[in-house]
Order: C-alpha cells, then sequence, then structure tokens
C-alpha cells in the first residue's frame, strides 16, 4: 500500500512519505505534492507512521476536489498528456483501488468466515466479469469512471477521441488487474500475483518518472549554471552539450529520472548514434524525425554515418551531466561509464592539408578570380580581398582557429617591439573567445605581410573612421553559439565545391592548424614550443609560476618564419610592386 509513497531522503537513510496532489485539488490546498520527514530508518516503524499521515492528506484532497473552488478550477480545462492519462489510469485504477480492496478483506476477515467467503464469491464474480468485458471490448463499466476523471481533474479530453479512448483501455487494464489481485490475496497467494504487462510497465514507467525539478533538462540547467559559475567550462560548450543532453533525454524519455536510467539505456542510444548521418541535425530532410526513423533512411540511401571518435565526444557530454549528478547525491552511479569506444585518441582526425592540396586551394576561383558572390567556387573575373580571402591565409600562417581570426578587432593587429603581431584574444565583454579561455599573441609571417595583409587592415582602420565598426571583418556575423558560424560554413562549403573535401574526411579550417604544426616540427621545434604558438594549455609546475606570457614577440616571430611552406606557389598572391 505504502510503496508509492515512502522513499529514502536524499543523502539521508531517513524515511520521507510524499504524496502528489491531483491538479483540480491543488487551487484548494496550495501545494503540488505533500511531503513530511518521518524522522526513522525502519521500514515498519515508518510504515507505522506514515499510514495516519496518508489518510489524512486523502481525505484533505477528497473534500478540496468536492469544494468550489476545486470546481472553478477544473473549469479552467488542461489537455492532459500521454504520461499523465496513464500515470492517472494505474492510480485510480489499480493503485488506490487495490488500497480499498486490501483494507475491506481485512475488515472482511474479521467478521468471520460467511463474510470472508461471500467476498471471495463476489471478486471471483467481479474478476471474471471484467475479463469478460475486456475481451469484449466492452468499456461502458470504466467509460463512466473515465468521464468523472476527466471532469475532476480539468482535463480538456473530449469523450470522443482516441486520446479519452485510450485512457479507458488503461483504466480498464488497470481495474481488471485490482480484482486478480483481490482474488489472489484472499486465497492467500498475493506474493506470487504478478499484474498484467501493460500495468507492470505502468508502473515501472512511473517508478521511473522524475521528480518535480529533477527532469533531465531542469537538472542540466543546475549543471549548466554551476558550471559556468565555477568558469569549469565556457557557456557556448555547454550549450551545445546541452543539445546533446536534450536529445538523449527524448530518447530515455523526458520524464526519466537520471536515478532510474541504466547501462542498457546509453548502450542502446550510443549504438543508434553510428547509425545516424553527418551532420543530421543540420538537414532539414530530417527536421522532427525521431532517431530510429533518420537511421533507417540513411541504411536506406547508404550515407555516411557518424564515426566512433565522434560518438565518444557525444557520450561525454552526457557522462559529464551524470558526474556532476552523482557528486550532487541525485545518482549512485554514472551508467555511462565503460561504454565508450575503444579507439585511439591521438588519432587525427583533422589531417593537414598537402602541399598540392595547398595549391590547388590557392588557385582556386576564391583566390584567382570567381564568377560572383555566391558563386565564388566558380571561375570568373570577380576579385576581391575581404574576409573570404583573408581567413584562410591568416589561419594558415598564425595556426589561429578560424572563429579567432574572424573575432578579430582592429586594434588587435598591432606592433610590439618593432614586430607586427596579432592579439587573439578571449574578452566575453567585446565578444571574443578562445577555446583555453586565455590570450595570446601571434606574429605576422613575412609572407602574409608580402600578400598585403597589414595593408588591407590600414584599410580597414580608413574605413572604420567613417562608420565606427572596429572589427577587422565587418560582414561576418555570429551564429547561435557566438561564433563565426557564417565563416566556417562558407569555408566547409567551398572546399566540397571545388572538390577538396567529402563529408566526414576531417578537412576543413583546423586543417590549416595542423598543417603550421608539421611545418615547425619539420623545422626542428618541439610541441612544447608548437603548443605555445598554437595556444594549447600546458598544464606544468612551471606554468604556474609567474604571471608573464610564455615567449617573447622575438622568439614568437622566430618560431613562425621557420614555417617554410616549401613547394607551395604564393606568387600569384603578392601584388606587384
Amino acid at each position: 500500500m505504502l510503496n508509492h509513497y515512502l522513499r529514502k531522503r536524499p543523502r539521508s537513510q531517513n524515511w520521507q512519505l510524499r504524496m502528489m496532489v491531483p491538479t483540480a485539488a491543488r487551487p484548494v490546498i496550495g501545494k503540488r505534492e505533500f511531503t513530511k520527514s518521518l524522522g526513522v530508518t525502519d521500514r515498519r516503524r515508518a510504515e507505522a507512521t506514515a499510514l495516519p499521515i496518508l489518510m489524512a492528506w486523502k481525505a484533505r484532497v477528497e473534500a478540496a476536489l468536492l469544494s468550489d473552488k476545486a470546481e472553478k478550477a477544473s473549469r479552467l480545462l488542461i489537455r492532459p498528456t500521454d504520461v499523465e492519462l496513464e500515470e492517472a489510469a494505474l492510480i485510480v485504477g489499480y493503485e488506490r483501488a487495490s488500497e480499498r480492496v486490501g483494507q475491506l478483506i481485512k475488515v472482511k476477515a474479521r467478521l468471520g468466515e460467511a463474510s470472508y467467503q461471500a467476498l471471495r464469491s463476489e471478486f471471483e464474480r467481479r474478476h471474471v466479469d471484467a475479463v469478460r468485458r475486456l475481451k469484449g471490448e466492452d468499456y461502458s463499466y470504466w467509460r463512466s469512471r473515465a468521464v468523472r476523471q476527466v471532469e475532476m481533474r480539468g482535463w480538456d479530453l473530449p469523450h470522443d477521441s482516441p486520446q479519452f479512448d485510450e485512457f479507458v483501455h488503461q483504466l480498464a487494464r488497470a481495474g481488471t488487474d485490482t480484482f486478480a489481485k483481490a482474488v489472489a490475496t484472499i486465497n492467500d497467494a498475493e506474493h506470487t500475483f504478478v499484474p498484467s504487462a501493460p500495468v507492470q510497465a505502468a508502473i515501472r514507467r512511473k517508478s521511473e518518472r522524475a521528480r518535480d525539478g529533477e527532469r533531465i533538462a531542469q537538472l542540466y540547467e543546475i549543471y549548466q549554471a554551476q558550471r559556468i559559475a565555477e568558469g569549469k567550462k565556457r557557456a557556448d560548450s555547454l550549450d551545445q552539450d546541452g543539445k546533446i543532453v536534450s536529445e538523449f533525454s527524448q530518447f530515455v524519455g523526458v520524464d526519466r529520472s537520471l536515478r532510474s536510467i541504466q547501462p542498457s539505456d546509453v548502450r542502446e542510444w550510443r549504438n543508434l548514434q553510428t547509425s545516424l548521418p553527418i551532420s543530421y541535425r543540420k538537414r532539414n530532410e530530417f527536421n522532427g524525425m525521431p532517431l530510429r526513423q533518420i537511421a533507417a533512411i540513411a541504411k536506406e540511401k547508404g550515407i555516411k554515418t557518424l564515426d566512433p571518435v565522434t560518438v565518444n565526444k557525444k557520450l561525454s557530454a552526457v557522462s559529464a551531466l551524470f558526474s556532476w549528478a552523482k557528486r550532487e547525491g541525485y545518482v549512485e552511479d554514472n551508467p555511462v561509464a565503460g561504454l565508450f569506444y575503444q579507439v585511439d585518441k591521438q588519432k587525427n582526425a583533422r589531417p593537414p592539408f598537402t602541399t598540392d592540396q595547398l595549391n590547388f586551394i590557392l588557385r582556386s576561383p576564391l583566390f584567382t578570380g570567381f564568377l560572383c558572390d555566391g558563386k565564388e567556387f566558380k571561375a570568373g573575373n570577380v576579385r576581391s580581398r575581404d574576409w573570404r580571402f583573408w581567413l584562410p591565409l591568416v589561419c594558415l600562417f598564425t595556426g589561429a582557429r578560424l572563429g579567432e581570426i574572424a573575432q578579430l578587432r582592429l586594434e588587435d593587429v598591432r606592433e610590439e617591439t618593432g614586430i607586427d603581431v596579432i592579439d587573439i584574444k578571449n574578452e566575453p565583454t567585446k565578444g571574443q573567445a578562445t577555446k583555453s579561455g586565455k590570450n595570446r599573441v601571434a606574429p605576422i609571417h613575412s609572407t602574409l605581410k608580402a600578400i598585403g595583409f597589414i595593408d588591407y587592415v590600414q584599410s580597414q582602420r580608413d574605413r572604420a573612421a567613417s562608420d565606427g565598426d572596429h572589427r577587422l571583418f565587418p560582414e561576418l556575423s555570429k551564429n547561435e553559439r557566438g561564433q563565426a558560424g557564417k565563416a566556417s560554413r562558407f569555408w566547409r562549403v567551398y572546399l566540397e565545391r571545388i572538390g577538396l573535401k567529402d563529408a566526414g574526411d576531417g578537412f576543413g579550417s583546423h586543417s590549416f592548424r595542423h598543417g603550421l604544426a608539421d611545418q615547425l616540427r619539420m623545422a626542428g621545434y618541439f610541441d612544447l614550443d608548437i603548443g605555445v604558438v598554437l595556444g594549447h594549455s600546458q598544464k606544468t609546475i612551471t606554468s604556474g609560476y609567474g604571471k608573464l606570457r610564455q615567449g617573447t614577440v622575438s622568439r614568437l616571430s622566430e618560431i613562425i618564419e621557420c614555417a617554410q611552406f616549401e613547394g607551395v606557389d604564393f606568387s600569384h598572391l603578392i601584388p606587384a610592386p
């Protein structure tokens, strides 16, 4: 009787009594749920203490449902969800009914043999009749009860709707199980009684349901705010992780509690991910489509799917939430642990461009003459030295990320000790961010200056004197993550249009970054020096000492200049004197 109302308090061994208040009764009672700590750790003592409290709560609810205020509230019709309907059918048709039946059996047992046997006959008759009605799809008995529940709860549920019919059927199934359980109880076989499969499933789903405020999405909001406050993770990264967690939540059930999720649930979701197309969330044809349907279409059409490395990244987002939830006491274990694919974490999924590929890019229409805006991949007579031209070149010679260059402001290009440099900044107030969360400086390579980058910056300063926009590339807008979405998308599509890239091959703006690393290795530099140039976080004991940045500008310039790109032809990009 009390199984569905007793729970252990979070981070405590004491038992707690909880009971949800029906929607229609809430305006009268003034709360969504009754809760009370029983102050005992022993289950039997908890049950003895809880029973009179629970009966008093139920009496308050019954009185509230009959009050004028509840009647008025019921007129504010609410469309019930499928979850609410299933739970109502389970509670009304099985749980509460079984409680009343249990009390009636006790009363009849005390009155003597005749009363007890008469009750046995009555329940056997009712059970047989309920089974007959169920088999014959005669739901008239339960339909009137469904109507009463709909009215009492203030639901907007037309009596001729398929949803109402399903509710009636669920009530009938639950009620039939109640009579079957009553017969088993009278025959002293209650311990062997097993509800029907639909009722078992409803009981399981109810037990798995999260308490108010503890749904996956709600807990992720708490986790996200805490990580941002702690400075442990950037807001845009958490937003991206949130999309993955939301997808996971939709898959396992938005009302599921974290505590109910098992490794088998995670494994099923993980396995499905490897059947999904690359970038499926960005493809319009898959909008609003269930994951299983998307996977089926991908298989039918032979579309390239997500690789294990990408799936592991998605698992990491979900695992991070569970790890936090474990520390906070919401769960005992992390069900994601041990389910990552065993792939080489050092495998370079973003290969550098080869010399031939770089020459192919630099001889493509964007750098030699294109047809028109929007068709930069087709040869023509239009030449433009705007962001489309400069972004890949600056990335090539600095090893910076495309987003770090796209966010530059005019004051970020300056001179220090006679050396032209670019300040790559993490200043959120100006809309600038780096992955490490730190600032760094990138000396400007002599070849980049020869191509005309400093002259371009000066022309932009002249333009800014008129319009007041001090961004180096004012044409670029940011996406919903606050990043250079337009530039990233343009470059990815451009490489595909000129035939240098296939979906999922790893080539993109990051290939310039990997390429610079290889150039510096060929010049004899070790990874620690290269890491300083690329802005990698290097957690060493020494890195925690002092406040100055690593590497003087002259030293960094010396390193950058050693990137020779032998065999790559830049001559046609250098303006004639």
